[in-house]
């Protein structure tokens, strides 16, 4: 499809939030219960095809605030929790709920268990059924 400047799409558009760092309760380890510690969020949002006539005919949009403010907000208040694997499903899940996002591409990554090691978690891609 020929987006307004005369350039065709070659793939789906892809809002970025990189880098993203809270303070987090979470762990499955007796010495991760009662502290927080630094998670990195990662965040590729895949907008839906003809995003940006959909944006400019609508005023609609994909928001990266809201990512971040939900993400902030769990952090602060949704208490304890166990594995990265449910903090990217959260993500995900918020993410697909608005209707121009069509696949996310979330890492959660806790920067402080391996000396070594940047940091260790999990990577999920979602995509809408359909």
């Amino acid at each position: 499809r020929m987006t307004g400047q005369g350039m065709e799409e070659a793939a789906p558009d892809r809002i970025v939030i990189e880098d993203l760092r809270v303070a987090a309760q979470i762990g499955v380890l007796e010495s991760e219960r009662g502290r927080t510690q630094t998670v990195r969020f990662d965040i590729a949002i895949e907008t839906v095809p003809g995003y940006l006539d959909e944006v400019r005919r609508t005023g609609a949009y994909v928001s990266y605030a809201d990512a971040v403010e939900f993400i902030e907000d769990k952090a602060a208040t949704g208490g304890h929790v166990d594995l990265v694997e449910e903090w990217a499903e959260a993500v995900a899940g918020f993410v697909l709920g608005n209707p121009l996002a069509a696949a996310v591409d979330v890492r959660v990554t806790k920067t402080e268990v391996f000396p070594a090691a940047a940091g260790v978690g999990i990577r999920i891609l979602r995509r809408k059924a359909g």
